[in-house]
Parts: structure tokens; C-alpha cells; sequence
């Protein structure tokens, strides 16, 4: 599983992501066979720059389409595609739909009968002359379409914040102010749900983070907390570590991407 974070701020978008990653499935052992999970790893890549362009890429869900981990189905998606400085109208709706075919294609065939696992994609950046970015995010097996994050406000200005996809749920708990089964229960406890879904329409509990105007730098260490109070929410918890690892941080500007912070490979002694 996974937790991916995006930031939208006037300078800038920021991408993060945890790198622990479980693969489900069955196994053969020498007491039959079993079904689970059967690996966990912790350096597995969920952000991505694609190719050479100011544009970024996110998964979370399944690590893995059969026997292919979803960074690898990204490169080779990439590995074909003709570079920047030969496609100078290029844009991000464009890469995402070619990149969703690809991908489809690929999920469809290893998924044709047995339940079909979740697999979010995100994909982030700027298009050819474009000032600020656009986001898209894609959710299978439900979704039908890329569905737009952020879109502009209703006068044109762009709209700033940040969006978390993944294993949310301390996310929404911290800077909502509740979480879902808590409200589920009030309900069960005779609390009417009109009033509730008033209350929340209305963010009387919401932790305020001020976007507007924030500085990329700001924009990178709030990445980095989210990421990590998610993180430490399956550190000290019970059950598994759904999150863990090292924290991947991507920055994208009009004309750029790099990494604010990025593991590295490295022989361990």
C-alpha cells in the first residue's frame, strides 16, 4: 500500500511518497498452497519523472501487475516516447490518456476473471507554454476517465492545496478532524446524519493550512510531514506496515523537474 501526496502552490508542484510496497497473491510451500501476502519490500519507486518533461507520476494500490512492478510499466511506457524537444506542443492530458491505454491494456489482460486489485495512478505537471500545472488521477477498477485534482475556481484563478491519495485515514483524522467509522458510530448512536454531513460539509473541525502564497520550500517539508505522520501512523499502530521506507520528494516547475529528496542505491555493509 501506499501514501502519495501532492502540493499545488503558485511556484510550484510538489510529489511525495512513501516506498514500502506488499505483493498479494498465492505461493506454493511445502505445505501447500497459500494465499496472501507474500512479500514486502522497501524501496520501491511511486514517483516518477516521466521521460525528460516537467511532469510527474504517482502510484499507489497494487505494486505490481502481474510480474511487472508498476515503475517498471511506466519506463517502458516512457522508453518509446519521443523526447521534449521533439514534441513542443506537448501536454498533460495528452501523455495521460497514451499512458493510461498502455497501462489498461496491461491491467485488463493479467485481470480477466480473479478480483482486480486497486491501482491508483497520479499524474502531475505542466503543459508546453503553461504557466500552472495540471493534475490527474485515475483509480482502477472503478474509474471511467482521468478525473481532474484541483481544478481552476470558478473565476480562473488556479486553486492551491494539497491532496493525499492512498492510506489517508490519519490524514483526513488530523487535518479534517475526524475520521469515517468514528462518524459511522455517532450515527449508530442515535446522532442525526443530516447534522453530521452538515458538519462536515461546513469543516467545523478542519485543521486550516494556508496555501496561498506559500514558498516551494514550505511546500516540500509539508510533503514530507504528511508523508511521515502517515508513516508513523503504521510504525506504532497494529497490523501491518502498509507505509514505510524512505520518502521519495519531486519538485516541478514550469521548465524543470528534480528531486528534492530521492534514496539512492547503494551496496549495505
Amino acid at each position: 500500500m501506499t501514501i502519495c501526496v501532492s502540493v499545488k502552490v503558485a511556484e510550484g508542484l510538489v510529489l511525495a511518497a512513501d516506498s514500502a510496497v506488499m505483493l498479494s497473491g498465492k505461493i506454493t510451500t511445502p505445505q501447500g498452497e497459500a494465499e496472501g501476502i507474500i512479500q514486502t519490500f522497501q524501496y520501491a519507486n511511486k514517483v516518477t519523472h516521466f521521460k525528460d518533461y516537467p511532469i510527474g507520476i504517482m502510484n499507489w494500490g497494487a505494486g505490481s501487475i502481474g510480474d511487472r512492478s508498476i515503475q517498471s510499466l511506466i519506463m517502458e511506457f516512457e522508453y518509446g516516447y519521443e523526447d521534449k524537444a521533439k514534441n513542443q506542443k506537448y501536454n498533460v492530458q495528452t501523455i495521460a490518456d497514451e499512458l493510461l491505454k498502455f497501462i489498461k491494456r496491461r491491467y485488463d489482460a493479467a485481470y480477466q476473471k480473479e478480483l482486480k486489485p486497486q491501482l491508483g495512478l497520479f499524474i502531475g505537471g505542466y503543459s508546453a507554454n503553461k504557466f500552472f500545472p495540471d493534475e490527474l488521477f485515475y483509480n482502477f477498477p472503478k474509474s471511467t476517465k482521468w478525473e481532474e485534482v484541483r481544478p481552476n475556481m470558478p473565476d480562473g484563478r488556479p486553486s492551491f492545496g494539497s491532496n493525499w491519495f492512498g492510506q489517508i485515514d490519519a490524514l483526513v483524522r488530523l487535518f479534517k478532524g475526524y475520521d469515517f467509522d468514528s462518524l459511522e458510530e455517532l450515527i449508530k448512536r442515535g446522532v442525526d446524519r443530516k447534522i453530521i454531513e452538515k458538519w462536515v460539509q461546513d469543516a467545523v473541525s478542519e485543521l486550516l493550512i494556508i496555501f496561498d502564497g506559500m514558498p516551494l520550500q514550505d511546500a516540500i517539508d509539508y510533503a514530507e510531514y504528511a508523508v511521515q505522520v502517515v508513516i508513523g501512523r503504521f510504525r506504532f499502530g497494529p497490523g501491518p506496515p502498509l507505509c514505510g521506507g524512505d520518502i521519495d520528494i519531486a519538485v516541478v516547475t514550469p521548465n524543470n523537474f528534480e528531486w528534492a529528496k530521492r534514496k539512492l542505491w547503494a551496496i549495505k555493509e
